[in-house]
Formats: C-alpha cells, sequence, structure tokens
C-alpha cells in the first residue's frame, strides 16, 4: 500500500469499539427527546451527525437542547468509558506509529475530551496523535472538510492532499475526505457493507 505523510482518523468505530458504550449514551438521551431506541438502531446513530440521528428517529423538537446535553454527559458516564474496548490490533498500531514517527491526526464527530478519556481509561499517552478535531473545536461536522482541514493546519501540512489519507467506518467518514480531496479508506470491522469505497479490514494494512 502507498505510504502516506499524513494519516487521520475516525474515533469511534475506528481506533476504539466505543459501541456499547454509544449504547447507552443513545438510549439515555433519546429518553429525555420522548423516543424508544433499539439496539439495532445504534451502528446507524453512531455513525451519522446528531441532527441527522435526532431527525431519524423523531425527536421532540422542544426538548432538543436536553438531548443534546444528555449527550454529552453520558457519553463520559462511567457505563459508556468503562465498555469502550481496544481493537484487536489497536497495541500493535500505536506501537508501529510512534517507533516509526508517522504523523497521524484524529478527526471525530466526538468531543475531544472524551476521547481522552477513553485514552487515560487504557493508560494511553495523547501524543500518539500530533492534533486532535472534534465538535468542541470544529463549527461543521463531517461530511464537511473542515474537520479535517482543520486538522492538516493544526500539523503545520502545507504538501500534497494526495499524501494524506483518512480512515473511518462510515459513510460520511468517506465523504468528508472525498470533499478535503485527500485520500481514503473505509474500515470494515465486523460486518461488509455494499457502500463503493475503497475498505481495509485492519488497521495495520495501512503499512503494509
Amino acid at each position: 500500500m502507498k505510504k502516506y505523510k499524513v494519516y487521520l482518523f475516525d474515533f469511534d468505530g475506528t481506533l476504539f469499539d466505543t459501541s456499547k458504550g454509544l449504547n447507552y449514551v443513545f438510549k439515555e438521551a433519546f429518553k429525555v427527546a420522548g423516543v424508544k431506541v433499539e439496539d439495532k438502531d445504534i451502528p446507524y446513530l453512531s455513525r451519522v451527525p446528531l441532527k441527522e440521528s435526532f431527525d431519524a428517529l423523531g425527536g421532540d423538537y422542544n426538548k432538543v437542547d436536553e438531548f443534546v446535553k444528555r449527550i454529552e454527559e453520558a457519553l463520559d458516564e462511567e457505563p459508556a468509558i468503562k465498555t469502550t474496548l481496544k481493537f484487536p490490533e489497536i497495541d500493535e498500531f500505536l506501537s508501529y506509529i510512534k517507533n516509526n514517527d508517522v504523523l497521524c491526526g484524529i478527526v471525530t464527530s466526538n468531543n475531544v475530551n472524551h476521547v481522552f478519556k477513553i485514552l487515560d481509561f487504557f493508560h494511553l499517552d495523547h501524543d500518539y496523535f500530533k492534533t486532535y478535531i472534534g465538535v468542541d473545536k470544529s463549527v461543521e461536522v463531517k461530511p464537511s472538510p473542515k474537520p479535517i482541514l482543520m486538522a492538516l493546519s493544526e500539523l503545520g501540512y502545507k504538501g500534497d492532499l494526495k499524501d494524506v489519507v483518512y480512515v473511518g467506518d462510515s459513510h460520511n467518514d468517506c465523504l468528508a475526505a472525498i470533499n478535503a480531496g485527500i485520500s481514503y479508506y473505509l474500515i470494515e470491522r465486523d460486518e461488509d457493507r455494499d457502500l463503493e469505497f475503497p475498505k481495509i479490514y485492519s488497521l495495520m494494512e495501512l503499512f503494509n
């Protein structure tokens, strides 16, 4: 596979398995909005912007502020943090990027403080990644290219965009990369969806 100069990553579902925690988070938040969420809804809800998820399940717009607040609270509660799992190759991946000085960053639809809490839970240094862009830093969300372009700006990268790659687990991740003019891969974890994007099945495929 081509070697890139900058590697950017989504967080939830890409680097860490936060599905059980998000199950708790969305059920708690939609309860406030008067909507019952089923387990089968979670994979979709975790891959789209909050407004889209709220619209999809018909949340009460009089309670949208309460919904967003409950999302933010629940993300950092014990059931969300302590049910997070590392994907099988994550230790090898982190060791590789550190030992080979791979320039990496996080671009997530989550907030940066939550990402740090997950890393701290696993006793992982924050400096594996040289920039962190989340919804608390970018006014626009994926599929907008703005979060990706903000990450490149923070990294001080002024090279060819073809030498930058973004890896995520959702349709919007790939669209954000396309809109930013960079390369991209969809990582498939436990399913093989019918999405017409280049796919990988392990982070280590990026370096083989």
